[in-house]
């Protein structure tokens, strides 16, 4: 006997296809900025999100998606359905190429088939009219406006140029021990006094210092 309480994700379009209602759930659980983003990516598969720039946008570019469904209140078959539509249109723009127009094209087929009822195509009524002009406007201002940056960043090879430089440091000489200072005055007087000694003069001068230290 079939389990009434299971859900036909058939008739749900591509809700809960890359992006399950339990996984969903543990994201808008928390209100912690870092741990959604590490269940975002998480959730996609995306590793080294923390250190590698591409991961970091692609990642940005899921969680954005989830955030704009949040902020305008989607159920969460909305909310997943619209989640995989990005990313397939992010797939078919950076990773195979499509041109612009030909990407936008396949979003709106896709909303569409998500927009009506029709079992004969499969198409599913998931969208109002309401949140389908929200999703086109959303896309249309972010990234549908910079796909060519998207595309440049994951498709261009980075030439990585290693370059070793001598740097050369200047510091100050260090400053002799006072004690040696002391002797080397020492020593020059004691020479300057033999020099004088020899001149005959040694005794006068001796006698006039201390002369001049009692007076």
């Amino acid at each position: 006997m079939e389990d009434s309480t299971t859900i036909d994700t058939t008739d749900l379009g591509m809700a809960f296809t890359d992006l399950s209602r339990s996984q969903l759930d543990a994201i808008l659980a928390t209100s912690d900025l870092d741990e959604r983003i590490r269940l975002t990516a998480e959730t996609c598969g995306i590793k080294h999100y923390n250190d590698n720039p591409r991961s970091a946008i692609l990642v940005d570019f899921c969680y954005y998606s989830l955030m704009f469904c949040e902020e305008n209140e989607f159920e969460k078959e909305q909310t997943s359905a619209f989640f995989s539509i990005m990313l397939k249109v992010f797939k078919a723009s950076v990773d195979d190429g499509m041109d612009k127009d030909s990407a936008f094209s396949l979003f709106k087929s896709l909303v569409l088939s998500h927009s009506v009822s029709d079992p004969s195509t499969g198409a599913v009524e998931l969208f109002t009219l309401p949140c389908v002009k929200k999703m086109t406007s959303y896309v249309s201002n972010t990234f549908f406006r910079y796909v060519d940056s998207f595309v440049y960043v994951f498709k261009t090879e980075q030439k990585v140029v290693t370059v070793v430089k001598p740097l050369e440091v200047e510091t100050p000489l260090e400053s002799p021990p006072l004690s040696e200072a002391i002797a080397g005055e020492l020593l020059f007087y004691g020479e300057e006094r033999e020099e004088d000694e020899k001149k005959g003069g040694g005794v006068d001068n001796l006698a006039r210092e201390v002369y001049e230290l009692t007076a």
